[in-house]
C-alpha cells in the first residue's frame, strides 16, 4: 500500500494491538491494512471519531465491536488532521487549541468557569458519593481516633452513661454500627456524634427535657448521623475541597493541617442543612420503628428552639446543628402538631427519670 504509515489496530475481539499500516484514500476514505488485509473506513461515517494530541491520532470506527487505530507518525497526523479539518469535523483538542488562539481572554474564562463549577458543586457532590463507598471500618477507625482527644478534659458520669447505654440499646436505632453512649456532665446544651458510632449527651440538655420521648428524638437523632455517615461524608467532602485549592496553588502542607485540625472539630462538625432534615426525618422513622410517639422530635426541636436565645452559640447544640424554623415546620407536618398521646411507660421512662435525678 502506498502512502501509508505505522499504526497499531485494535479490533475489538483481543486486547492485543495488531501492526497495521494506513493511509488515506480518495473519495473520502481512510484505509486501514493488517496482514495483507484492507479494509476502508469513510471519513464522513458517523461511527467515525478522533482525537489527537501533540503526538498521538486515535481514531475509532464501527459499532460493536468497534476498532481502535492509534498512530504516532507526525506526517500522517498533519495530512489527517488537514483533511479533516477541511471536512468540518474537528476533534477536542483541536477545537479548544482554536478556542484559545482566537479569543485568549474568552479561554481563560471559561477555563475559570469550568474550575468553579467543578469545585462548588462537582467536587462536593463526588466526593460524598465517594464516602459512601469507603468501608464501614473507615468510620470506626477515624471515631476511635478523634474520641480520645475530642472528650479530653470532659467529666463522664460513668453511672449515668451506663443507664443511658440501656436507653438507648432499648431504643435500637442502627443496625449498621455498634452505637456508645455517654453522659457528660457539663452546662452545655449539646450532644455530637463520632464517626463509627460514638454518642456525647452533655446534661445540660437533659435538663430542659420534660418527656423521655424528647431524649428518644435526640439518640435517634445523633444515631442517624452515625448510621447514614454524615461526618464521614461531610469530612471527606471538606478534606476535597482543600486537597483540589492545595494541589491547585501547589500547597500540599495544608492537606496535612486539614487532617490534622478535623480531628478537633468533629465535635462541632457543621452540618448542612439537607444532612439535618435527613438526621431529624430518619430519626422520627427510628422513632416509630421503637414504638416511641415521634411527636417527641417535635417536642425536642421546640425545646432547642427556646433554649437558643439564651446562650452563647459556641456552647449550644445549635453550633453544630443549625436550627431553623423550616425544620420544626418539616417535624410537624411528618408527625403532626400536637400533644404526646402515647406517652412512653415502663423500663424507658424509669431509665429517663433516673438520668434525671439529683
Amino acid at each position: 500500500m502506498n502512502n501509508s504509515y505505522p499504526a497499531n489496530l485494535y479490533d475489538g475481539l483481543t486486547s492485543k494491538p495488531l501492526d497495521a499500516r494506513v493511509g488515506l484514500r480518495e473519495p473520502g476514505s481512510l484505509e486501514v491494512e493488517v496482514n495483507g488485509e484492507r479494509s476502508y473506513w469513510p471519513l464522513e461515517h458517523a461511527a467515525m471519531q478522533w482525537e489527537r494530541t501533540n503526538t498521538t491520532l486515535r481514531i475509532t470506527f464501527g459499532e460493536h465491536p468497534r476498532k481502535v487505530l492509534i498512530t504516532r507518525d507526525k506526517l500522517f497526523i498533519a495530512t489527517f488532521v488537514k483533511r479533516m479539518q477541511y471536512a468540518g469535523r474537528r476533534g477536542v483538542y483541536d477545537r479548544t487549541l482554536s478556542l484559545a488562539r482566537q479569543g485568549p481572554a474568552i479561554f481563560f474564562l471559561a477555563l475559570v468557569a469550568v474550575v468553579v463549577v467543578g469545585y462548588i458543586w462537582v467536587l462536593p457532590f463526588t466526593a460524598e458519593r465517594l464516602a459512601l463507598l469507603l468501608p464501614l471500618e473507615v468510620d470506626e477507625r477515624l471515631g476511635q481516633a478523634a474520641y480520645g482527644s475530642v472528650t479530653l478534659g470532659m467529666d463522664e458520669d460513668t453511672a449515668r452513661s451506663a443507664v443511658l447505654q440501656r436507653f438507648g440499646d432499648r431504643l435500637d436505632l442502627s443496625d449498621r454500627f455498634e452505637l456508645r453512649f455517654h453522659y457528660v456532665t457539663s452546662d452545655q446544651v449539646n450532644a455530637f456524634a463520632m464517626p463509627g458510632g460514638d454518642i456525647v449527651v452533655f446534661s445540660g440538655i437533659l435538663e430542659g427535657m420534660e418527656y423521655p420521648e424528647q431524649l428518644a428524638a435526640l439518640l435517634a437523632h445523633e444515631a442517624t448521623h452515625v448510621h447514614e455517615r454524615h461526618s464521614t461524608r461531610m469530612m471527606v467532602r471538606q478534606m476535597a475541597g482543600y486537597l483540589f485549592l492545595s494541589l491547585l496553588i501547589g500547597d500540599v502542607n495544608a492537606v496535612v493541617g486539614v487532617l490534622a485540625e478535623n480531628a478537633d472539630n468533629l465535635r462541632n462538625m457543621s452540618y448542612s442543612r439537607n444532612l439535618e432534615t435527613d438526621a431529624d426525618a430518619r430519626g422520627i422513622e427510628r422513632l416509630r420503628a421503637a414504638g416511641v410517639d415521634p411527636q417527641g422530635m417535635v417536642k425536642l426541636l421546640e425545646l432547642l428552639g427556646s433554649e437558643a436565645g439564651d446562650m452563647p452559640e459556641e456552647l449550644s447544640f445549635l453550633s453544630s446543628h443549625p436550627l431553623t424554623e423550616e425544620r420544626i415546620a418539616k417535624a410537624k407536618e411528618a408527625v403532626g402538631d400536637g400533644t404526646l398521646t402515647d406517652p412512653v411507660t415502663g423500663e424507658l421512662a424509669e431509665l429517663f427519670e433516673r438520668l434525671k435525678a439529683e
